[in-house]
């Protein structure tokens, strides 16, 4: 069970919690009315306040506590050049986490046709990324062929520490997918296109200087 599925557990209860005992309050407030007993209609309206003023202190300390925790973005990077692509891990929440490393489900291979992995990460502060390489896009496309032709999904948990001190591990589940490169035929960007272009007229001229010179010794042999 990953942290996120244990939060909302916890939150889950404490809100029925909440809820029973405001079922129970207005419960216990009618009967008073019906009865006339006045002073346990005003308590019973105290508890009331009581309870949704509690209600909303937890819902501001839990929108606090998410806003400080760290949050993963797994995705691909295809920008940094034509042949390679790389796996990135960004931390997008608002505070750091530590000790941070993944476990594959449908394990990703790298060029050597080992689990792709970015070792043992002490700590990720908020909006660090870090990249790891994987492989030349077509042996991506092998390794995501051995799932089934139709099936270009990755997934995995990332295991993580909220502080350093601690000896309990979050998880969080993560997924990535080739499905929208599936039919692109275009360049990331620009940049990335005016890369390629240019390394097809450096090849271009390389062979233009061999024939030239092989041109010239020929030449020179028969002169």
């Amino acid at each position: 069970m990953n942290h996120n599925t244990k939060k909302r557990i916890k939150r889950g209860l404490s809100i029925l919690i909440l809820y029973v005992g405001f079922a129970i309050t207005v419960l216990v407030a009618w009967k008073a009315y019906c009865m006339k007993e006045w002073n346990t209609i005003t308590a019973s309206l105290a508890v009331i306040v009581a309870i949704l003023s509690l209600y909303i202190t937890m819902k501001m300390i839990w929108k606090n506590e998410d806003e400080r925790e760290p949050e993963f973005l797994i995705d691909w990077d295809f920008k940094s050049s034509t042949v390679t692509n790389y796996l990135t891990i960004t931390n997008i929440g608002g505070g750091s986490a530590y000790d941070i490393n993944i476990e594959w489900t449908k394990v990703l291979r790298n060029f050597r046709k080992e689990p792709v992995t970015f070792g043992q990460i002490p700590i990720l502060n908020k909006n660090q990324k870090l990249k790891t390489i994987v492989s030349t896009i077509p042996k991506t496309w092998e390794n995501a062929k051995e799932y089934g032709a139709e099936n270009d999904n990755f997934t995995g948990i990332i295991k993580y520490k909220i502080k350093k001190n601690n000896k309990n591990y979050q998880e969080f589940d993560f997924c990535v997918s080739l499905g929208h490169k599936k039919y692109r035929t275009d360049y990331e960007d620009l940049e990335q296109e005016f890369h390629a272009q240019g390394k097809k007229m450096v090849k271009q001229l390389e062979i233009l200087n061999d024939s030239l010179n092989n041109f010239l010794t020929r030449n020179n042999e028969d002169n």
